[in-house]
């Protein structure tokens, strides 16, 4: 098995990530106690989507990223084990249990189907799932009046999509720009339509998922759906 300088520049890179949200969150909870440090670490592990391109070998990132986290917070999920008395523990069962396995079981998923053909639009189920799903329950709790099932609101699902459509279009910005860089990543997708209606559609989607879906499954759900709508269309 091969790895090159890239691969191990890539996996710093996404541990520093890790640690910097982890550490963010950490502060969060003892400084703003309002603040939901659980969605410091749903959104913020989502900005790997600029970092997971430049991994050359898709076993180095399942083995030394993905596979490790799905396993710590699979045993984060029960009791009377040294990862669930950790914070990481402590931070899964906050919310929905199962929640943060599914979010890194999609991730999973999606190297495996993705990897180094369509970044762009597995970023972009990435970004529906982290800043959509996130900024959604940040809005939707602050502000959400007109409420619709599971609790969630129209203030909340309006979010969901704006999110979804901002930062997925700083992806596909961002992808175009490293095509420019000398880089071994070719950015060359044909869509069937516009390639900004495809990020309009991924948003609208994204707010449909998580309006309809319990709040438990929508992180394995929602990234599933637009990776495959995002691939149809060419991306």
């Amino acid at each position: 098995m091969e790895i090159d300088r890239a691969d191990i520049v890539a996996s710093v890179a996404v541990y520093l990530l890790v640690a910097i949200i982890l550490g963010l969150c950490i502060y969060a909870r003892r400084h703003w106690p309002r603040v939901d440090s659980r969605k410091i670490v749903h959104v913020g592990i989502g900005n790997f989507v600029f970092i997971w391109w430049a991994f050359r070998h898709m076993w180095v990132m399942l083995v030394f990223f993905t596979i490790p986290f799905a396993i710590l917070l699979f045993l984060a999920m029960f009791e009377r084990n040294l990862i669930s008395k950790s914070f990481l523990g402590e931070l899964s069962r906050e919310g929905h249990v199962v929640g943060l396995f599914l979010y890194v079981i999609s991730i999973n998923v999606l190297v495996i189907t993705c990897f180094n053909e369509h970044w762009i639009a597995a970023s972009i189920a990435v970004v529906a799932m982290t800043y959509g799903d996130g900024f959604g329950s940040i809005i939707g709790k602050r502000f959400g009046r007109h409420k619709i099932m599971y609790g969630k609101s129209l203030e909340g699902s309006a979010a969901v999509c704006v999110a979804t459509v901002i930062v997925s279009t700083i992806v596909f910005v961002f992808f175009g720009f490293i095509t420019g860089l000398d880089v071994e990543y070719n950015y060359d997708v044909q869509t069937v339509i516009p390639w900004f209606a495809c990020i309009l559609l991924a948003g609208i989607i994204t707010a449909l998922i998580e309006a309809l879906c319990r709040g438990d499954y929508d992180n394995f759900v929602n990234p599933l759906v637009i990776v495959g709508v995002m691939r149809l269309l060419g991306m």
